[in-house]
């Protein structure tokens, strides 16, 4: 479950970086509007519903443990940036 979580992120991390370009291009490509340019970058409702689900797996897995789990999803966040740092995704 740790496995989807971390990719989810991964993906959510993706398409920030992506928008954060698409915002020099948001007249020339979605006609100034910053929601054509936030859904062509990033499938919000599809990525919130995965990582909400993944995520819930994955706490019900864990049995409890808070910190466990933040430091779980900190390291998650950190792998994924890592991997997108290094072109490795």
């Amino acid at each position: 479950a740790s496995y989807f979580v971390a990719l989810q992120i991964g993906a959510v991390l993706k398409g920030t970086c992506y928008f954060a370009e698409e915002i020099f291009h948001l007249q020339a490509r979605h006609r100034g509007s910053w929601r054509r340019a936030l859904n062509a970058c990033l499938h919000v409702r599809w990525h919130a519903a995965l990582l909400l689900a993944s995520g819930s797996a994955y706490v019900a897995l864990l049995g409890g443990d808070g910190r466990s789990l933040s430091l779980h999803l900190i390291l998650a966040c950190f792998c994924q940036l890592l991997f997108l740092v290094l072109g490795l995704h």
